[in-house]
């Protein structure tokens, strides 16, 4: 599935010049360092970064929990799978605290502070959360470390956090666990373009217009509130970028993040 940002010319080059003009209205120079300060409707769009963002975790907790119930309902319970799995919960409720504290602040300054991030930084960070939900997910990764965006790597990673755990869901929904997921880099004239594909079930036309909304969503109401695709987007505004999805039911789906190209230097 490739993406053709040529097709989409016409509309690019409105957006990249609207990005030039709030980049040099809002770029602030501080000595050496380079930062962009974008503000949050804290009203529509803070309350719902906190909230999703600690439910991800929970949910997280919740997969350990069953675990060790599992483990201790056998005849002779596996004592060293339980103290990992014990480990792993507690691992994950000191980073659910940090994470409170470090969300609170964010939400509480009403801003995501932009400042120049490696892919190699989002990438870990991405990587880290991913893992720690799912431990035994395949996924291919192609991204060039080097390169530079304009960004707040907390927030950036967390889009990207929820964009894997998406794909990897459609992946098992469609029962090709056996498959990986992918995470790759490229960059197409003024943008560095992130792509998260899956080989899911797909999305409809019908629904692709519908999957940005807030509180929409195909999966279980009790644990899907519908707010992650619209978490994401609100993060890549932000960051003055932009969402798009491609998709084909039964073969699978690619998100891409659009980020405008940083040049160290200017």
């Amino acid at each position: 599935m490739k993406f053709n940002c040529e097709l989409k010319r016409v509309v690019d080059d409105s957006y990249d010049i609207e990005i030039g003009r709030k980049l040099q209205d809002t770029l602030v120079s501080d000595h050496e360092e380079m930062a962009l300060e974008r503000k949050f409707d804290i009203a529509r769009t803070g309350a719902s970064v906190f909230v999703h963002s600690i439910k991800n975790q929970l949910l997280a907790n919740r997969v350990l929990e069953k675990r060790i119930y599992q483990e201790l309902d056998k005849p002779e319970p596996d004592l060293a799978r339980i103290r990992e799995c014990v480990d792993q919960l507690h691992a994950c409720n000191e980073m659910l605290i940090a994470r409170s504290e470090e969300l609170y602040r964010t939400v509480k300054n009403k801003s995501v502070l932009l400042v120049p991030t490696t892919i190699g930084q989002v990438k870990q960070t991405t990587l880290e959360r991913f893992y720690r939900k799912y431990p035994d997910a395949k996924l291919t990764c192609e991204m060039d470390e080097s390169v530079t965006v304009l960004a707040d790597c907390n927030y950036l990673s967390e889009a990207l956090y929820n964009l894997l755990t998406n794909a990897w869901e459609a992946n098992v929904a469609a029962g090709h666990a056996d498959r990986p997921i992918g995470l790759a880099t490229r960059r197409e004239r003024l943008y560095t373009v992130l792509e998260i594909s899956d080989e899911g079930g797909g999305i409809t036309q019908e629904e692709q217009k519908k999957i940005f909304e807030p509180f929409y969503s195909s999966k279980n109401s009790n644990t899907s509130w519908g707010m992650g695709l619209y978490h994401v987007r609100t993060i890549v505004r932000a960051h003055v970028g932009s969402l798009r999805v491609e998709s084909q039911p039964g073969k699978g789906t690619s998100f891409f993040v659009l980020l405008p190209k940083y040049v160290q230097g200017r």
